[in-house]
């Protein structure tokens, strides 16, 4: 088995972001819980740049977009202008699907953020649920110090007819929703696509293609 996979002399080495993931690529058709499996990895990916594990750097910069700031790199890759004191997330309250709070430092002094997600794989928005979920936020926040993040996160491509549908109901709707695309989401290096991240789980979901 060895010899038929051996690694020919002089062979470029593959890039991660070629690479065929094994995530939710079985023969099913349909949702069929590609949105909870996207819970659960935004939720590990947020919680990650808290650390200084393998990952963490990615982790980091996608926090700093949810919460509207851009990362400043220094010459060895690292960000300078963010430091972290906490960040705890909650799945499925108020049937919300994700919820971020985070103490953050980008510069300006200790702030408190909530990220709030609704994702959606490959659904769209259905009966006012996005106003429903922004009245919640506002009620449970309203006599806290609290920066508020609105997020749609979803497996639909930017320039598709399904993604613009839900960019319109994130505009009409209560709370400054904004949208994003799964691949848009992440901003990887030239670095984090060709050798990855060494964070298995994030290299699987979040660099390695799909198909």
């Amino acid at each position: 088995m060895g010899l038929f996979n051996r690694k020919k002399v002089g062979e470029p080495k593959p890039s991660v972001a070629d690479m065929l993931s094994s995530f939710m690529n079985d023969d099913s058709e349909g949702n069929h819980g590609k949105e909870a499996m996207l819970d659960y990895q935004l939720s590990y990916l947020l919680r990650m740049a808290n650390t200084y594990e393998s990952g963490s750097e990615l982790a980091k910069r996608v926090l700093m977009k949810m919460i509207g700031k851009t990362p400043k790199i220094d010459s060895y890759g690292w960000i300078e202008n963010l430091r972290l004191k906490s960040v705890k997330v909650w799945k499925q309250w108020q049937r919300i699907d994700l919820i971020a709070e985070v103490e953050a430092n980008c510069g300006s002094g200790m702030k408190r953020h909530a990220i709030i997600v609704e994702n959606k794989a490959y659904t769209g928005i259905h009966d006012d649920q996005l106003s429903r979920y922004a009245e919640i936020i506002e009620d449970y926040y309203k006599d806290k110090d609290v920066q508020k993040h609105y997020w749609v996160i979803t497996f639909f491509d930017s320039d598709t007819e399904n993604y613009k549908t839900i960019e319109t109901k994130c505009r009409e709707a209560k709370g400054p929703w904004k949208c994003t695309s799964f691949k848009d989401l992440i901003d990887l290096t030239k670095e984090e696509r060709h050798e990855g991240t060494y964070n298995e789980i994030i290299d699987e979901f979040w660099i390695k293609r799909w198909s």
